[in-house]
């Protein structure tokens, strides 16, 4: 018992002096930390301190151990609510993860589609395109099934606006489209890269995507005839139409470009050396663009699509491990999904700045049978419904 009580007591050498340096860091960033208030501008919103520090230990005694759960804890928006008991906008939240797909309505209610493992919404949200390894299907908002589709390697299902006649998706490295009743599918382009596709709104069928070695394609779905293509700077990862179909945002590793219906530069937003940029959303006005930028920058910023946007750039929020962006049916709100804090994060952009922040969603969109299992693994935004309107879908 004493040999015991001996190992639980024992500390490493200099092990109460790190803790000692350890908090004045930590209280040093909490008071170099952005003052939050309601009168500060937009250019001013209010930056959410965050300290990560790097134990150069693999292992710390039982002292130690408590100031790394703190450390932890520390990570993310301070105040967070327990759980997503509601969004701050209109609309209807898709999320997808080891959990299956789930939906949120604005007041919070919550609703489990299936053990999906992607999914998309129509353009009015009437339905929901949903996918597992070998297997596309169309579900309602209630997870009814509508239609299913085997095909190997099934991903990134995507409708066409504003109709939602069309769909698609990628089958391995082939790019296939099929009706939205689930009739007629057929390849459209063989040897393409795994980013997601993206149709052009109001331009009858016409399919952006990206080719192997880095090129960005726009191919009429019915004709296979190619529209035009251009080589962006950089890798491309996500591809993004405006709302009107004139300009198609490609957003690869160090810039965010955009061009118009015929193929041509029009503006680019670039983010600094050792910055990479890990996602890009369009505002459903098709005026601002909002890019996560990981490594030395690790924040949020929104830019104006103009000539010079280098000017209109601001930072909205800064932590590490930051990841996705949803922008809200209004505009008015951006949704950052931080796997790191185990948070998503709502960050109004327009009007009076503001913050609110959930927590535990990685528990909240597991099942119940698994949620001990799942409770590490964060879920992906799928979209916040909805931008686009129509007849159908």
């Amino acid at each position: 018992m004493n040999a015991r009580r001996a190992l639980k007591e024992f500390r490493a050498p200099e092990e109460l002096a790190a803790q000692g340096r350890a908090l004045t860091v930590v209280r040093a960033a909490y008071a170099e930390r952005a003052p939050v208030g309601r009168r500060h501008s937009r250019a001013k919103l209010v930056l959410v301190p965050v300290v990560i520090l790097l134990l150069g230990a693999a292992t710390l005694s039982p002292a130690g151990a408590s100031v790394t759960r703190w450390i932890k804890h520390a990570l993310g928006v301070p105040h967070a609510s327990p759980a997503l008991f509601r969004l701050p906008a209109a609309g209807s939240l898709l999320v997808s993860g080891p959990g299956g797909t789930w939906t949120v309505a604005a007041d919070g209610s919550s609703r489990r589609l299936g053990a999906w493992r992607t999914a998309s919404w129509s353009p009015r949200g009437l339905y929901v395109a949903v996918t597992r390894r070998d297997e596309l299907a169309a579900v309602d908002p209630h997870g009814t099934l509508h239609w299913a589709l085997a095909r190997p390697a099934v991903s990134d299902p995507r409708w066409y606006p504003p109709t939602g006649y069309r769909v698609a998706y990628l089958s391995g490295h082939t790019l296939r489209v099929v009706a939205g009743d689930g009739t007629g599918d057929r390849p459209l382009a063989r040897d393409v890269a795994a980013v997601a596709p993206s149709w052009q709104p109001g331009h009858a069928y016409r399919l952006a995507y990206v080719t192997p070695n880095g090129s960005v394609v726009v191919r009429d779905a019915d004709t296979h005839r190619v529209i035009w293509s251009a080589r962006p700077e950089g890798r491309p990862h996500e591809l993004v139409w405006s709302p009107d179909g004139t300009e198609l945002l490609v957003a690869g590793t160090s810039t965010a470009q955009t061009y118009n219906q015929h193929g041509q530069p029009v503006a680019s937003v670039s983010a600094p050396p050792g910055s990479p940029i890990l996602d890009a959303a369009l505002s459903p006005d098709g005026r601002e663009v909002a890019l996560v930028r990981g490594g030395a920058a690790d924040d949020v910023v929104v830019a104006a699509l103009a000539a010079h946007p280098a000017a209109a750039q601001r930072r909205v929020l800064s932590g590490a491990g930051l990841r996705q962006l949803a922008w809200s049916p209004d505009g008015r709100w951006l949704l950052v999904s931080w796997p790191a804090a185990d948070q998503l994060v709502f960050v109004r952009v327009a009007g009076s700045p503001r913050i609110a922040a959930a927590s535990r969603i990685a528990r909240q969109f597991a099942t119940h049978a698994s949620a001990s299992a799942t409770a590490g693994a964060f879920p992906s935004l799928e979209g916040w419904c909805c931008t686009a309107t129509g007849s159908a879908g």
